[in-house]
């Protein structure tokens, strides 16, 4: 009968080690945290316990980061391994993250979701894609009754009014919210293609808790927003709140209202441009039209050997003819120019959306809504309505529907 091996104190607790390193692997622990000791090292020692056992916790400080403050009473996920502290035979655990359950699960997620998509390649900047300088058509997709749209629409009607507004409305919040987001991208996109190109896409929300903001973090919208033939701008909840979409999207604005600033020019500013690039050409061909005059004088005044006063004064003749041809097509191009700059001048006045109400017209919504009534069928009465004024709104209610 062979000898028996004989194990040392070390080999026992080095033995043990690998076995349950090996066996268990990482773990999540869910516990509550007591005795909680920070180390001068920077190390932090606790207890996990359960109504029916405890125990013994370590994060090193050279790992992973707590993603929030714990405390002695707190019930937190922990991530990492079982092993042994071979000099003293204690069986530990070592976590990696340390975070309070509740809002601690939705950010380990989130977490994990981010390294996934971000080892595949869809953050990376090679693929996002460049927005149009003057955009015509914006698709929006956000709630029709969330302060999200309001703020764009009021946003656009100030920068950017030549540009035609689509929403694609979906719930941005609850637990259908992603599956619904995704499915109002799509028709963004097949819209596109098939009726009305759009320019780029607005997908976002205003703030709220994590849980709130919770849909904008899954997979399979992600995936969506990156896959979308159509440029996409994230712009979800505060200028503190990320989202997995903000990663993904072609650009990310820190709240609705900064999505609509970014991706659209100043009206103001393109006119202002509009008018130096007009000076600028004036400038041009007045320069031009005096060099060649002064080139002209010059050539008169050159003496002309052997040639006859009568085919001078000819010559002098057909020159002032050129000049004055040449004077006369300058003038007209000026023309051209101021005329085509008078032109845009009165496209942009005719675009502007306030002009008709300093006239004394109005525009009347239906309290909550973002598009003005165009017909009584969709009002009763009792309905409120909000009717805009060149200065100032009026809030009332629909005592009386009248059909023409």
């Amino acid at each position: 009968m062979a000898e028996e091996h004989v194990y040392t104190v070390s080999e026992l607790n080095r033995t043990a080690r690998e076995i349950i390193e090996e066996g268990l692997g990482g773990v999540w622990v869910k516990g509550e945290v007591s005795e909680l000791t920070h180390a001068s090292s920077g190390h932090i020692y606790f207890t996990l316990k359960d109504a029916a056992s405890e125990v013994s916790a370590v994060r090193f400080r050279s790992r992973s980061p707590v993603l929030s403050s714990i405390e002695p009473g707190m019930v937190v996920l922990a991530f990492g391994t079982v092993t042994i502290y071979e000099p003293r035979g204690r069986y530990q655990f070592v976590a990696t993250l340390v975070q309070p359950v509740g809002a601690g699960i939705l950010q380990a997620a989130f977490e994990r979701l981010k390294q996934k998509l971000s080892a595949e390649g869809l953050f990376a900047p090679q693929h996002k894609r460049a927005l149009p300088t003057f955009p015509v058509r914006i698709g929006v997709i956000t709630s029709p009754t969330g302060a999200a749209l309001h703020d764009i629409v009021a946003v656009l009607s100030r920068r950017w009014p030549l540009a035609e507004l689509l929403l694609f409305p979906s719930a941005v919040q609850g637990e259908a919210a992603a599956e619904e987001l995704a499915a109002a991208l799509d028709r963004a996109a097949r819209f596109s293609q098939t009726q009305n190109p759009l320019d780029f896409i607005l997908l976002g929300r205003g703030g709220g808790a994590a849980e709130d903001l919770a849909a904008f973090n899954d997979e399979h919208l992600a995936r969506a927003v990156y896959a979308s033939p159509v440029p996409v701008v994230s712009a979800v909840g505060h200028e503190i709140d990320f989202a997995i979409t903000d990663f993904v999207a072609d650009l990310r604005a820190a709240t609705p209202s900064a999505a609509a600033e970014v991706a659209t020019p100043d009206a103001a500013d393109v006119a202002h441009q509009v008018d130096r690039s007009v000076e600028r050409a004036r400038r041009a061909l007045s320069d031009r039209l005096t060099t060649r005059e002064h080139l002209l004088r010059t050539a008169l005044r050159r003496p002309l050997v052997q040639t006859a006063s009568r085919l001078l004064e000819t010559a002098e003749q057909r020159l002032d003819l050129q000049a004055s041809a040449l004077s006369r097509a300058s003038r007209r191009e000026l023309e051209r120019a101021s005329a085509r700059q008078a032109k845009l001048d009165a496209m942009l006045r005719l675009l502007d959306p306030v002009r008709p109400l300093e006239r004394g017209f109005s525009l009347t919504y239906v309290e909550g809504s973002a598009h003005p009534l165009r017909e009584t069928g969709t009002v009763t009465p009792g309905t409120h309505i909000v009717t805009r004024l060149a200065h100032g709104r009026l809030t009332s209610s629909v005592e009386e529907v009248e059909e023409e």
